[in-house]
């Protein structure tokens, strides 16, 4: 055994090539005293490399660490050995995925390890194995294994892992839909861990009851409680509490069909995940959630972007979690394409890996639902009406437990739903029932208003054909005012930096010269005045870096000049505008963008700027305070109107959607 160690841990020195140099400084260090010294003084620097290496794979941390444990048992340190079986059935969990392997290593040194004195170890170590239980689908025999880590909590005193148990048992409960219960647990918890100013773990809590509150479609305290915790992240670095506040919003967004406020979402989301360390855990339901999220807003060619970093994830490792996401992923792309066929495919696929899998009874119910959705687009109605019919009797039998133990106002949404199906068919009936009575009512009366709609569209378009000129009219009017305006801000620009700025410039070398230091100080602050009122009247970085390159610096100094979190996604539309199409393209994102910075009091502003084969979209929205579109004094507003002329000269189309209290959207379709 001893030599088998040492030709490990040799091969493990080779292996470290690519890490940090003090790292592998460290490694190497702790690898020579592995081979100088015996017995608890080797245990010692052999814990001393797995801590170096804790839960990094290229650094070969699963073998390090399981020689730790064994070496640790052979000296009867039975609590080191517990807590290294708890941080390695963690790993196996959360970081691999592979809650399996977590059992197995359980089950393997339990039983010696149980034996120790070292309640709180041992405590974690049937936590962590309970998580495992979860993982794989068996939810009661992890209920009685965080009731074990509970008692062992008590034993050594440990409100932390108390806590943990207790939150863990609330996350249980919610899976099986004993929501009252779950809610009971989910709130101790909090409490628990807002004793001990635990911030990670009171998140956790909170992100919790936000899903408990979503599966029963109360979203607006789902949203109170992720907003809550969002504003408790602050500035910390908790990306990972971030990415899942932002996912599970991303999700209730997807159930009530905001889809535009998903897609927001879910790119926070991405961001927020890219910041962690495990970010490759996580990824793949976050791009599937992004295919959707595009595919919702007509944005096929991005979704198929991130479909294809799905496949060429699971190409490198297939995994039935990864085949999962591939598999949701592909169903929406083919629903989006309209190609039936394959979206009933892949929705039936998907389908049978749940049940078989024994997931989760609500992702169920959504997998007949869109099987469902998809047979009835490709006109099986038969199929329809069986899915469909599998959806409400699954909903059902969710409902039978809740009636019993949730809470009076955690009435499940199917009843509303089936309602609402039963009067549309009703309706359906009865409008069979009396379509010849309202053919022939419709004939009489189309025979009766013949005459006067034929006078009355005569008379309509004669107005129609006035206001159109004189609509034409107005528009080459401001057109013209609009270009002779940039005109003059380009010669007053010029004038400005060659005469004015030239002869501030003189002034300020006399000033220094002759030591007079005030007096080129001044100098030196009007000229930089007049040089930034140069620049807000013509943008030489228009003619410098392009229109792409211009837009994103024009952002970039946005983003750190203010508090506001800004989201830019552009494509290269350089060739797209000749130079004045450019400086009216330019001007209508920097007032757009200053609309915001004035009136929105916004925290994030999101712009993008797509290429796509009927042209360029635009997409510029914030959450602020938003306003009345229908306002007659927004509808008279010079700089909406202005906002509207310029990309009427660039042949696009303008719209703006705005609800007080609910952010602004400005949404721009310019042909190629």
């Amino acid at each position: 055994m001893k030599y088998i160690l040492i030709a490990v841990i040799l091969l493990f020195g080779f292996q470290i090539t690519a890490q940090d140099i003090e790292l592998q400084t460290k490694i190497e260090f702790a690898n020579s005293k592995i081979q100088q010294t015996q017995k608890r003084e080797r245990l010692f620097w052999l814990d001393s490399l797995t801590k170096l290496t804790y839960r990094n794979s290229e650094l070969k941390y699963d073998s390090i660490v399981r020689q730790t444990i064994s070496l640790a048992i052979s000296l009867d340190s039975l609590r080191l050995a517990s807590q290294r079986v708890s941080d390695l059935i963690g790993f196996q969990n959360n970081y691999l995925g592979k809650p399996e392997e977590g059992l197995k290593l359980f089950k393997t040194y339990h039983e010696k390890l149980s034996k120790g004195t070292d309640f709180g170890p041992i405590g974690y170590m049937y936590l962590n194995a309970a998580d495992s239980y979860y993982y794989t689908g068996d939810f009661d025999t992890s209920f009685e294994y965080y009731a074990i880590a509970k008692d062992y909590a008590s034993k050594a005193k440990d409100e932390r892992l108390k806590g943990y148990a207790i939150m863990y048992t609330g996350y249980n409960e919610s899976e099986l839909g004993e929501f009252a219960e779950a809610s009971k647990h989910l709130k101790e918890a909090s409490s628990i861990f807002s004793k001990l100013k635990d911030t990670t773990n009171i998140l956790g809590a909170k992100n919790a009851l936000a899903i408990l509150y979503s599966r029963n479609a109360f979203y607006e305290e789902a949203e109170k409680e992720r907003n809550e915790s969002i504003i408790m992240i602050g500035d910390t670095d908790r990306y990972r509490a971030l990415s899942n506040l932002y996912f599970n919003a991303a999700e209730d967004n997807k159930r009530i069909e905001s889809f535009e406020q998903q897609l927001v979402n879910i790119k926070a989301c991405f961001l927020a995940n890219e910041k962690t360390n495990n970010s490759f855990v996580v990824k793949p339901r976050i791009l599937t959630q992004l295919v959707h999220a595009y595919c919702e807003n007509d944005s096929i060619v991005q979704a198929e972007t991130y479909f294809e970093e799905l496949k060429i994830i699971y190409q490198k490792d297939e995994t039935d979690r990864l085949k999962e996401e591939l598999v949701k992923a592909k169903r929406v792309l083919a629903f989006t394409k309209g190609d039936y066929e394959n979206a009933i495919k892949n929705s039936a696929e998907l389908l049978s890996i749940l049940k078989n899998k024994k997931a989760h009874i609500g992702d169920i119910v959504s997998a007949e639902q869109y099987l469902a959705k998809a047979y009835k687009a490709n006109g099986d109605e038969i199929n329809y009406k069986k899915h469909i019919l599998n959806h409400y009797a699954i909903k059902d039998s969710i409902s039978s437990v809740q009636k019993l133990k949730s809470l009076a106002y955690y009435q499940t949404l199917y009843e509303t739903e089936k309602r609402d199906l039963e009067i549309e068919n009703q309706k359906a009936s009865i409008s069979v029932l009396n379509l010849k009575n309202k053919n022939k009512n419709q004939l009489l009366l189309f025979g009766s208003l013949g005459l006067l709609v034929l006078f009355g569209g005569i008379i309509f378009y004669r107005s129609f054909l006035t206001a159109k000129r004189r609509e034409l009219r107005q528009q080459v009017f401001s057109q013209e005012l609009i270009k002779t305006q940039e005109e003059e801000r380009t010669r007053i620009a010029k004038d400005l930096h060659d005469g004015v700025g030239q002869q501030i410039t003189l002034l300020k070398m006399k000033a220094q010269n002759t030591n007079q230091t005030e007096l080129s100080n001044l100098a030196h602050d009007a000229l930089e005045e007049v040089r930034s009122i140069s620049r807000d009247l013509y943008p030489v970085t228009l003619a410098k870096l392009g229109l792409t390159d211009s837009i994103e610096q024009l952002l970039l100094d946005l983003d750190e000049e203010t508090e506001m979190f800004i989201s830019l996604e552009i494509d290269d539309v350089n060739e797209r505008f000749n130079e004045i199409e450019s400086l009216n393209f330019y001007r209508f994102i920097q007032e757009s963008v200053n609309n915001v910075l004035k009136h929105a009091n916004a925290k994030t502003l999101i712009v993008n700027i797509l290429k796509q084969t009927d042209g360029i979209k635009i997409l510029i929205k914030d959450n602020g305070q938003g306003f009345d579109v229908g306002d007659k004094i927004t509808q008279n507003s010079l700089g909406l109107k202005t906002m509207a002329e310029r990309i009427s000269m660039l042949k696009g189309s303008f719209s703006i959607k705005s609800k007080r209290a609910e952010g602004t959207s400005i949404l721009v379709q310019i042909p190629v």
